[in-house]
């Protein structure tokens, strides 16, 4: 009885921090994360990259083609991501938005990465875009710098950046 019990308690728990569409993180587990982040950060341990990751037009998707593309669009993104990030822990903390945590990053891995996550989002909307509308996902990634991030949040905002800035070179023709 201690055991089914047990096992029960676990089912909820995880069914509390698991995004029911993606199957990925949800929110509650990725602030629960950064408290883990910012404690490594505090102890001066901290080793991380930050990625952000955005599907582009997904509410123009939404509108022309209904909230059931849009939401293959977000399955789609997160299946490339959980792929590519084998080893990270993935957060979708809104409707179209994912994160991703990687711990004691190189810069080559984090390039090749990066690279072979575009070209996954690419070859996904070939595949695809005679159903419904092509994938197509802006990211951007920062690394902790040790004595200059004061905190998580400061990392997170520049990959933020970086994301918006290739969402814009994407919104302007310039698909990568």
């Amino acid at each position: 009885m201690t055991k089914r019990l047990k096992e029960k308690i676990d089912y909820i728990n995880g069914m509390a921090y698991v995004d029911k569409m993606t199957g990925v993180k949800n929110k509650s587990a990725y602030l629960e994360w950064i408290e883990r982040v910012e404690y490594a950060i505090n102890a001066n341990t901290a080793d991380f990259a930050v990625l952000i990751a955005d599907v582009n037009d997904l509410k123009v998707t939404n509108d022309t083609q209904g909230h059931q593309v849009g939401d293959l669009l977000i399955k789609d993104a997160s299946e490339q991501i959980c792929k590519t990030f084998k080893r990270s822990p993935v957060f979708r903390i809104g409707g179209d938005e994912f994160v991703v945590i990687i711990e004691r990053p190189s810069e080559e891995e984090l390039n090749a990465a990066l690279e072979e996550l575009q070209k996954s989002f690419k070859e996904v909307s070939d595949d695809r875009s005679e159903v419904y509308a092509k994938l197509s996902v802006a990211c951007g990634i920062a690394v902790y710098e040790k004595g200059t991030d004061k905190d998580y949040e400061s990392v997170f905002n520049r990959a933020d950046e970086r994301k918006n800035k290739e969402k814009m070179v994407m919104k302007n023709g310039n698909v990568r």
